[in-house]
């Protein structure tokens, strides 16, 4: 009888232990990290020597807007914003900054001239979680 009763009581525990897995499984999604590249679409052309870079920015996510840098053969290139959702943000970290929410879209000041465009820039979600400067070759 010790034993039967020892051997349900087991089963009962095993089914609730897998029962509450099954549950953080569940909650695992909904709090699931996507690739920065999924959240933040970045795309780019050159037209004429100017170089337009855009992103098209995931709901529930942002860009810091101090972070996006273009780099041309090492020279940094300035830029012109000439669509975006830009608003002031009082961040834990880095205090009052703007971040960018939906879309940007730059253009370069002067003509591209070298071979190599580097495109770097950082983004979090509102749940928390803040990726890694992204650095991308683009020409």
């Amino acid at each position: 009888m010790k034993k039967t009763l020892f051997l349900i009581f087991s089963l009962l525990s095993i089914d609730i232990a897998l029962a509450g897995q099954d549950i953080s499984f569940m909650n695992l999604k909904d709090n699931e990290i996507k690739p920065a590249d999924e959240v933040f679409i970045i795309s780019y052309s050159k037209d004429g020597g100017t170089l337009k870079v855009n992103w098209s920015i995931e709901d529930g996510y942002y860009l810091y807007f101090d972070s996006i840098l273009i780099k041309n053969d090492q020279d940094i290139v300035e830029f012109d914003i000439s669509d975006g959702m830009i608003i002031e943000h009082e961040d834990e970290f880095f205090g009052e900054t703007k971040i960018v929410r939906k879309i940007l879209k730059i253009s370069s000041q002067k003509k591209i001239e070298g071979m190599l465009v580097e495109v770097a820039y950082q983004g979090c979600s509102d749940r928390g979680f803040c990726y890694p400067v992204q650095n991308k070759n683009i020409l």
